[in-house]
């Protein structure tokens, strides 16, 4: 595309960086920087990508150790929902109110995302509903085994399964990593496909959003580079023709500084003196 220009967009969420290049128009925007938290719905309208979304969501407020549920129905309460996917997206409420009551008691507050499900991630066929969810581990407490694999989780003398109350909550910690955006995409692939414009999952009120580091134009669009030393997550193909361009990664850390601490000193003779 030949004139005009783009937009270079870059967006931390966690740890994890996003640069995406995109046209713009013929006409030069109000160069404008932001900093600061920024709700992922504006932050997107341009992009419209559920996965990166819901990925910056989870990227910013959860981590190694935090939980990752699998609620299913059993035989004697699958009958409440059927095959209605509305059905079991207001017992799906139910469950988050009652997990948010039971926190609530013991001066905790709910912090996680959930979906229902009644998609195939592989084939898109119809499966049995259910739910997922990601929370924090705050006011939950988890039994392990030897090997540090969870075996219970309860929340005072109630386990989660007895909270959900429909069948099994499994219960699985996240990985240590810093991205997670194949959760994110194993989410997203299981929402319902008859209604995609339909709400794909909830979220916890005050959750910590992505923030937007910088916006450049210019009016050449080139391929995006990462920076020397970085974990490199997605260099996506860099389309000639419109100039977009995206790409995902992890800063290299910066090593610790040496040096350059002031001490206040007192002299003998109570005079302060400053070193380096």
């Amino acid at each position: 595309m030949e004139g005009g220009y783009w937009m270079i967009r870059t967006i931390r969420s966690g740890k994890v960086i996003e640069k995406s290049q995109f046209y713009v128009g013929r006409r030069k925007p109000r160069q404008e920087r932001r900093k600061g938290a920024s709700s992922a719905k504006k932050l997107d309208a341009n992009l419209r990508d559920a996965v990166k979304r819901l990925a910056r969501t989870i990227n910013c407020n959860w981590s190694h150790g935090d939980l990752l549920l699998t609620l299913t129905y059993d035989e004697e309460n699958i009958g409440k929902v059927g095959e209605d996917f509305d059905a079991a997206e207001r017992e799906g409420g139910r469950w988050w109110k009652r997990m948010r009551r039971e926190l609530k008691a013991r001066g905790v507050k709910l912090r996680g995302v959930w979906m229902t499900s009644n998609t195939d991630p592989e084939t898109g066929e119809l499966v049995r509903l259910h739910h997922h969810a990601v929370i924090s581990t705050e006011g939950i407490e988890i039994e392990r085994g030897e090997h540090g694999e969870i075996l219970g989780a309860r929340i005072g003398e109630r386990t989660l399964a007895d909270i959900w109350g429909n069948g099994t909550a499994d219960v699985k910690p996240l990985r240590e990593q810093d991205d997670y955006t194949a959760i994110a995409a194993y989410f997203v692939a299981q929402a319902r496909r008859d209604r995609p414009d339909a709400k794909k999952w909830h979220a916890s009120r005050g959750l910590k959003q992505p923030v937007i580091e910088s916006e450049k134009i210019v009016a050449r669009a080139r391929e995006l580079h990462t920076p020397p030393g970085a974990t490199v997550l997605e260099i996506g193909k860099y389309e000639e023709g419109s100039g977009s361009h995206y790409v995902r990664y992890i800063r290299k850390p910066r090593p610790p500084k040496v040096g350059g601490h002031k001490e206040r000193v007192i002299d003998a003779d109570g005079t302060e003196v400053r070193r380096e």
